[in-house]
């Protein structure tokens, strides 16, 4: 693990104080929907997140938009959308001083053959880098893959330093037919970034949406404590940023701490 962060779920004036507290970074979650990162609105949530982050010393993240964005997409028009909001996210990132931008692929499972989409999201990426500096990594999520393949095949055929895996754990045990610790194992040191949530995982009596609760740490049916320990043999340099609801988050980060991953003394 080479960093831990809270995510701000939108609500940054809730996390910074513990975030200051603990030496803890942030990831920025306020722009994720796509409508709202076009509007002349954005403007002022720009300036609002850089008065609040003044003086903030520890690491940044962003959350970029994801609803209905495909970037393997066919359709020519869903990319260049896509295109244009990925752009328009990592301009806003470089000027919070983010160093990391957490996107989704848009991959719906069982739609298209993983090659084809692959080859499409390969191309997406190489235009997408040709005028990026080497400043941001850009972390892929899943979300509803039902395996590793995509997101395996995808960053060893872009094959770019500057694209790595957001592996989240409660996404994998919600939505996948492979466990949290196969994923784990599969993915590897492309794993750049993690999101730490809780579920209870498949319920079939409820949408499949319902599953992802981003409960805390200790609860649900994934075993953290083993999750952290292969994260940490397969995924060493990794950032680990809490997900879960804000109103799990403090009794998270002092999981965290009993377990010996945040060593400062700030009481939570």
């Amino acid at each position: 693990m080479k960093e831990i962060r809270l995510c701000d779920d939108t609500e940054i004036d809730k996390v910074l104080g513990l975030c200051s507290a603990c030496n803890l970074g942030v990831e920025l979650q306020g722009f994720y929907n796509p409508n709202f990162i076009i509007d002349k609105e954005s403007k002022s949530l720009i300036i609002d997140y850089k008065t609040k982050l003044k003086g903030f010393k520890q690491g940044k993240s962003f959350h970029a938009p994801f609803w209905e964005l495909n970037l393997g997409s066919k359709n020519l028009m869903v990319k260049n959308a896509t295109m244009k909001i990925y752009n328009i996210a990592y301009s806003i990132a470089k000027k919070l001083g983010c160093t990391e931008i957490v996107v989704h692929n848009g991959f719906v499972p069982n739609t298209s053959f993983y090659q084809g989409w692959v080859k499409n999201a390969t191309a997406f990426w190489k235009e997408f880098f040709a005028d990026k500096d080497d400043s941001i990594t850009m972390m892929l999520e899943n979300q509803c893959e039902e395996d590793s393949e995509v997101l395996k095949m995808e960053i060893d055929s872009v094959n770019d330093k500057r694209l790595k895996v957001c592996m989240d754990i409660g996404h994998a045990n919600a939505n996948s037919k492979m466990s949290v610790k196969e994923w784990i194992i599969s993915l590897n040191d492309r794993i750049g970034y993690v999101h730490l949530h809780n579920n209870h995982g498949e319920i079939n009596d409820r949408p499949s949406f319902m599953n992802d609760e981003h409960l805390g740490l200790g609860q649900g049916i994934i075993d953290i404590k083993e999750t952290l320990g292969l994260l940490e043999k397969y995924s060493p340099d990794a950032i680990w940023a809490i997900e879960c609801k804000l109103e799990y988050i403090e009794e998270s980060v002092k999981l965290l701490k009993d377990l010996g991953y945040i060593n400062n003394k700030t009481d939570v």
